[in-house]
């Protein structure tokens, strides 16, 4: 079942808190004592997310990790591709370094063609929230599915 592993969920809980503090150097274990998570962890996440070009890493005394993006230009699906690494839903969507699609039946898959499409679905809703929207704790409208909050009496407003 899809999954978000725990060193992503610390990863996107790091930006998050780099992102409130837009511009300023903080250090791992600021990061880490304010959520209560293992230094290592963190360090671990801010390594990749340094790599991955999401955020700034800076040497010395006073070195730590800095993101000083735009956070509305920065969405979870890049953040997710960065800590997981390139994913698909399922086998017959994922390729080689080659572009070569890996799974050997897909050619003969009956479910591909609904297996595509949920793929591409679940990509693209990770792809409308932005680090600004997990910033602010809010779920853009567009991700959201209007008809189960009218069918519960609920509204947009």
């Amino acid at each position: 079942m899809l999954k978000i592993s725990r060193l992503t969920d610390y990863g996107l809980l790091a930006c998050v808190y780099l992102a409130r503090n837009h511009g300023q150097v903080v250090a791992a274990r600021e990061i880490a004592e304010f959520y209560h998570l293992p230094l290592p962890m963190v360090t671990k996440v801010l390594k990749s997310l340094g790599t991955g070009g999401v955020i700034h890493s800076h040497r010395g005394v006073d070195g730590g990790y800095s993101f000083d993006g735009d956070a509305e230009l920065v969405t979870l699906g890049e953040l997710i591709a960065v800590l997981e690494g390139p994913w698909d839903l399922v086998e017959c969507e994922t390729t080689d370094d080659h572009g070569m699609a890996t799974c050997a039946i897909r050619v003969a898959c009956p479910s591909r063609r609904f297996m595509f499409g949920i793929n591409r679905a679940i990509k693209g809703a990770f792809e409308q929230v932005s680090l600004g929207d997990l910033t602010r704790g809010v779920m853009p409208l567009a991700v959201i599915d209007k008809g189960s909050l009218s069918s519960r009496g609920e509204s947009l407003r």
